[in-house]
């Protein structure tokens, strides 16, 4: 039974790796659920990081300082996103004037129409319509403190914003400085084993934010251009949230498309929202059968039942902030945990053919600028 020991071992070893693994996303799981808006915060910090890290390494080597290089990309980007907001919100707002009529009246259509296809229940959802005003009179205080907790969770979202924007340029500036002051607490053996799975973690990272924005952005203007060729109002809105969506995995495309839909039918007609379904469809199958093998295939090598369980998993247990960090945090636990294992065969390999290097010299860190 000699063969037995060596199979078993590697089952204990595979067994804990996976307690480990799942002890983590535990212990994520309930920080973000305990503190939402910090891990959230810190969490979209790193992905700005990864699109702001080329540019202020490039300054940094034209001989900038090290706090003006990172400050300005994040200064730029800042002012991109502004603009397109300020651009984008006036005419948002301008076309729901315009056609606040027409959407009332789609409205009541919609509740004729109902009435057509239920002709017994007219008394009922008229009954079920007083009973929502008689609500409503009766919860006037409740409704007012709703919106005074509007106001404050509209605070916390500034103070989050605040937060990342602060968050982004310290790592963008010492990034690299901060994680070597952290893996240098380490023995250099684990120093080395840290170092490679956080290298091979933030290069997941790097590459998920970089193919997600090129499939966003693919998604966006395909459906943007046919929203636009049908004469859709709210064309930019919708582009830009079909955009955003595009980040959150499996759900977001579908519930912009639906949200897509809805206002094609609500302030166009019937005909155009059907169109406006193909052409959801359409993109969507593309970005599915074309865009995401071949952009987010080597990121990403997990099966669509395994993301669809990871962004369930975590909107369960962080709501949508869970399901927007659920895939890449994922991504990288799975491929640091690759690294990991990868560089201790290597160093268990060259310590038994040279014992001499056992605690060989340190890895690079990354992040370094």
């Amino acid at each position: 039974m000699s063969w037995a020991r060596p199979t078993l071992e590697g089952l204990a070893r595979f067994s804990g790796q996976c307690l480990l693994v799942a002890a983590f996303l535990y212990v994520v799981a309930y920080v973000v659920r305990s503190v939402p808006l910090v891990f959230l915060s810190l969490f979209v910090a790193l992905l700005l990081t990864t699109l702001l890290q080329a540019p202020a390494e490039w300054l940094a080597r034209h001989r900038f300082p090290r706090s003006l290089a990172a400050l300005v990309p994040l200064v730029l980007g800042l002012g991109l996103v502004g603009g397109l907001l300020a651009f984008i919100i006036p005419r948002m707002v301008d076309r729901i004037s315009a056609h606040a009529d027409m959407l009332a009246q789609r409205a009541q259509d919609l509740a004729t129409s109902l009435t057509r296809l239920l002709p017994g229940e007219q008394a009922a959802l008229d009954a079920l319509g007083a009973q929502a005003e008689r609500w409503v009179r009766e919860n006037a205080q409740a409704l007012a403190m709703g919106a005074a907790s509007g106001l404050t969770a509209l605070v916390s979202v500034v103070s989050g914003v605040l937060l990342v924007l602060v968050l982004t340029f310290f790592f963008v500036r010492d990034g690299g400085r901060m994680l070597r002051a952290t893996f240098s607490l380490l023995p250099p053996r684990r120093r080395r084993l840290a170092s490679a799975a956080s290298s091979r973690a933030w290069r997941t990272l790097s590459q998920w934010v970089r193919g997600t924005l090129l499939v966003a952005l693919a998604d966006a203007v395909g459906i943007g251009a046919g929203l636009l060729l049908l004469g859709i109002p709210l064309a930019l809105p919708l582009a830009l949230l079909v955009f955003l969506g595009a980040f959150v995995p499996v759900i977001g495309a579908l519930v912009t498309g639906v949200l897509a839909v809805l206002v094609a039918w609500a302030t166009v007609g019937t005909r155009e929202a059907l169109f406006t379904l193909g052409i959801v469809l359409a993109v969507q199958q593309l970005e599915g059968n074309v865009l995401q093998p071949l952009v987010m295939g080597r990121v990403l090598p997990l099966h669509p039942a395994v993301l669809l369980l990871a962004v369930t998993a975590g909107a369960l247990a962080g709501g949508i902030a869970g399901a927007f960090v659920s895939v890449p945090l994922l991504a990288m636990v799975t491929a640091g945990t690759q690294a990991f294992l990868a560089e201790g065969r290597k160093l268990r390999t060259r310590e038994r053919e040279r014992p001499e290097e056992r605690g060989g010299p340190d890895a690079g860190v990354p992040l370094e600028h």
